[in-house]
């Protein structure tokens, strides 16, 4: 450490001014610095096709970065400590009264100072960002914080390659190994390689810039990673030094490079220690928009109302050596949350984690309480997961998916909720689309049913039934067709008693088209489901409502991206930011939903609603037509148009007082939970879940946290709901919607008559060939060919009309793609070449200052 120290100021600044010089004279820093930022630009927007991925986020330029920084670092640093024949700077500055560590260090700093530059000039990348969407803004700024850590840790081991060698080639080559072996320590192909000492591998592995760039791009900003990047640049910083040192010994050179090569080996065993000590700490700052990493109250309630002795036995393979780095940190993160749980309960509980090797007894009691092995590609195998127990109730997580990190705090929140409750909420559903045997059999396309039991004692009543239990908390009636006049009755009594009622109605069932065949219309004779809402002060409307402002960007039958006005996809701006049910959301997202109309003076209220933009159409349009050709029919009214409401009471019986009722009848409640929505598509998988049908299954909206909410308040637990949300805001290209939107409005004339025109020549064929009882054209008799051939012929302008329309609606959103594309290519040169031109001209203004003294 003596060739390290002192460190003064002025050698600093010296040595500083020195190699600022040498690094922003040179022309060929600034080829690098436009290199370096073209090749990024051509990664994220032309490798990765940032513009189709439709998500406002800087992801794709931190997954880049680190590689791109494999060929530049090395490229400046190479030339910092050569020996080469006509370079004897080092020479030189050796000769002045410093010490190496201040050589080393200025170097280190100029060098650093110069890559932040460069990486600020990937802004405009960001602005590109802001401009197509709505990104989170404090992920961003702590990825750029590690960004810049993870060069100037990169710069550091430059160096030390530098210093090893002593000429440039070889030390552009080794720089790049070092780089390369830090980086790959981050990723999991790495884990493998781990052998008999996985601690050590994990250790090592932390204190991958990779890896913790990673942490860092989230938003939330650990003490440890940023620890590790510090740890990495001093560790490169010393063994710079020390190499330096060694090629200034004498005779025994040998001696000393043995002797710093046992200190460089020291040192790394203790910066691993250090790591390892480092990483246990639950130090962090959460700058991400919803505080994502930060525990929500109600979580923090749920771990103080837990009943005292509750325990958290969380079983983890932590020494299996090939399980993949980024599972590793999800598993620590895991162990970190349930440690502050326990740390915020006052005592209720406590936790213990177990390392659940192969062939041990915390595997098998681990197995034993249903936590799962999840196999790996390597063939091995491991464990993550916990058992919560309060007395002999018990709640199993048999295993923590990584991908589903997101609502981690909630899925834990809820188990310590649940098992602290001497009773679970009863919950019945009533749907043609359910079978009482779907309690065990899951029913595809309908997750929400297992969510829905993880939480609640569910029973799927018959649709035919008369009447309903008697002990049920909360009612769901899904698609309500058909019903029986007693099962009306006893759902109006249930309402009545002040149990919660969440009824969803549908004009046009897109993900069940059978349930098409009977609309519980509103009759006014008490017939449907829809005349007891109706009598309560909320109007089903079987017209399907469209949106021009909310219309859901799908693939059309050409696979490119329109917009289709009856796929609403609801922002915050559209829900109640009053309710609980509906505080707390994001997005919501319907399929061809109705839509209702509040009776004056009921009491209800509007939760979710459409812009002044919406329109309707018959759901007879909708059978057997392309969602192009239902478009092309959506007209604006200048209406908003409610989709889902609440009445909270007062309500009055719709089957007033008779005779014949039962003395149990009531005829009125002050207050009540009652939930309606015009949609039964939106529970569906497909509208809901990311990865439907996949262990991996992630929201995709807040569709299913709705539900869950109107479940909770309707059964009068609202404890939870505004956990479920976080981290749900709109990261989509709003921008390119907002296109698409903008030219089928000016398109949609058009579009119409084209598709009007085909539409009627089709029709005009089929009936030809239905009158003819035929299936085929060629069957037909020649004249009628002839004039079938005339008609399809005709077909052909109108079908190219149609085609140039849908393509001038592509148009300017793939003009947008090509201009930011360019943009971003271009930025980096150009901001090379103002930074250049700025250094230059400086340099000849100090130079013609001098001349003038």
């Amino acid at each position: 450490m003596d060739s390290f120290f002192p460190l003064q100021r002025a050698g600093l600044q010296a040595v500083f001014a020195q190699e600022w010089r040498q690094l922003v004279y040179s022309p060929g820093t600034y080829v690098l610095q436009a290199g370096f930022l073209v090749t990024l630009a051509i990664c994220i927007f032309i490798m990765a096709g940032f513009y189709e991925s439709d998500f406002a986020s800087l992801d794709l330029l931190w997954t880049f970065l680190p590689w791109a920084t494999l060929v530049l670092v090395p490229a400046f640093t190479m030339r910092a400590f050569s020996s080469e024949s006509g370079d004897q700077e080092h020479e030189l500055i050796a000769t002045m009264p410093l010490s190496i560590g201040e050589i080393v260090v200025g170097k280190w700093l100029a060098g650093c100072a110069l890559l932040t530059i460069t990486l600020a000039f990937t802004v405009p990348f960001a602005l590109t960002v802001a401009y197509l969407g709505s990104p989170d803004w404090g992920a961003i700024a702590a990825g750029y914080l590690g960004a810049a850590l993870l060069l100037a840790a990169s710069y550091a081991i430059g160096l030390f390659a530098s210093a090893l060698t002593r000429e440039r080639t070889s030390a552009y080559m080794v720089a790049i190994g070092l780089l390369l072996v830090v980086t790959l320590l981050g990723m999991e192909q790495a884990a493998r390689f781990a052998g008999a000492a996985p601690g050590l591998m994990e250790g090592i592995s932390q204190l991958s810039p990779k890896l913790n760039l990673n942490r860092l791009s989230t938003g939330r900003i650990e003490l440890a990673a940023v620890f590790n990047f510090i740890v990495v640049a001093g560790l490169a910083l010393w063994g710079t030094v020390q190499a330096l040192a060694a090629r200034r010994a004498g005779p025994n050179k040998l001696v000393v490079l043995c002797g710093y090569a046992l200190e460089g080996v020291l040192a790394l065993v203790i910066a691993v220690a250090m790591t390892v000590g480092i990483s246990s700490v639950d130090a962090s700052s959460d700058i991400t928009q919803q505080r994502q990493y930060t525990l929500h109250p109600a979580t923090i309630a749920a771990a103080r109302a837990a009943n005292a002795g509750t325990t958290i036995d969380l079983y983890w393979s932590e020494h299996e050596a090939s399980v993949p780095v980024r599972i590793r940190d999800h598993a620590h993160h895991i162990e970190r949350l349930f440690k502050t749980l326990a740390r915020q309960s006052n005592g209720r509980l406590s936790i213990k984690t177990h390392d659940a090797a192969p062939d041990t007894e915390a595997e098998w009691s681990a197995l034993a309480h249903g936590v799962k092995r999840i196999s790996m590609s390597s063939g091995d195998a491991f464990l993550l997961g916990a058992v919560l127990r309060q007395g002999d109730r018990r709640r199993t997580f048999d295993y923590f998916d990584v991908d589903r990190s997101g609502i981690l705090e909630y899925d834990v929140a809820l188990a310590l909720t649940k098992l602290s409750q001497t009773r679970n909420p009863k919950v019945g559903l009533l749907s043609p689309l359910l079978m009482p045997s779907n309690i065990t059999e899951p029913r595809d396309g309908l997750s929400f049913l297992a969510d829905l039991k993880s939480s609640a004692d569910v029973a799927i009543i018959p649709f035919f039934a008369d009447s309903l239990p008697d002990d049920l908390d909360v009612l769901i009636v899904l698609g309500g067709a058909a019903l029986k006049p007693s099962m009306l009755y006893a759902i109006d009594q249930h309402a009545m008693r002040g149990k919660g009622l969440i009824v969803c109605l549908d004009p046009h069932t897109r993900f069940n088209p059978s349930s098409d065949a009977v609309v519980p219309a509103v009759t006014g004779r008490g017939e449907t489901i829809a005349d007891v809402l109706d009598h309560y002060g909320v109007r089903f409307e079987t017209m399907v409502a469209g949106d021009a402002l909310l219309a859901a960007t799908i693939a059309g039958e050409d696979q490119q991206r329109t917009t289709y006005p009856f796929w609403l996809r609801v922002k915050r701006e559209q829900v109640s930011p009053v309710n609980p049910a509906t505080a707390n959301l994001n997005e919501l997202l319907f399929a061809e939903p109705g839509f209702l109309t509040l009776a004056p003076g009921s009491g209800a209220v509007s939760l979710v609603s459409t812009s002044n933009q919406s329109g309707v159409l018959a759901p007879s349009t909708f059978k057997g037509s392309s969602p192009a050709a239902v478009s092309a029919q959506f007209g604006s009214d200048g209406r908003v148009r409610t989709l889902a409401a609440f009445i909270p009471g007062p309500l009055t019986s719709a089957y007033p007082a008779r005779e014949n009722w039962p003395a149990s009848h009531i005829v009125k409640r002050d207050g009540a939970a009652v939930f309606v929505v015009a949609d039964v598509d939106w529970l569906f998988d497909a509208l809901a879940l990311d990865g439907a049908g996949t262990s991996a299954a992630r929201p995709l909206n807040d569709n299913h946290t709705f539900l869950a909410n109107m479940v909770d308040l309707a059964g009068r637990d609202g404890r939870l709901l505004g956990i479920r949300s976080r981290g749900g805001a709109d990261r989509r290209f709003a921008r390119v919607d907002q296109i698409l939107t903008q030219a089928r409005t000016r398109t949609q004339t058009g579009e119409a008559d084209a598709t009007a025109k085909i539409a009627k020549i089709e029709g005009l064929i089929a009936e030809v060939l239905k009158t003819a009882n035929v299936q085929r054209v060629a069957e037909l008799p020649a004249e009628i060919r002839e004039q079938i051939e005339k008609l399809n012929l005709g077909l052909i302008p109108v079908r190219r009309q149609l085609r140039d329309i849908r393509l001038g609606m592509r148009e300017q959103v793939e003009a947008l793609g090509r201009t930011l594309t360019v943009i971003n290519l271009a930025a980096g040169p150009i901001l090379t070449g103002a930074f250049a031109l700025l250094m230059f001209s400086n340099r000849r203004r100090s130079s013609c200052a001098q001349k003038a003294t």
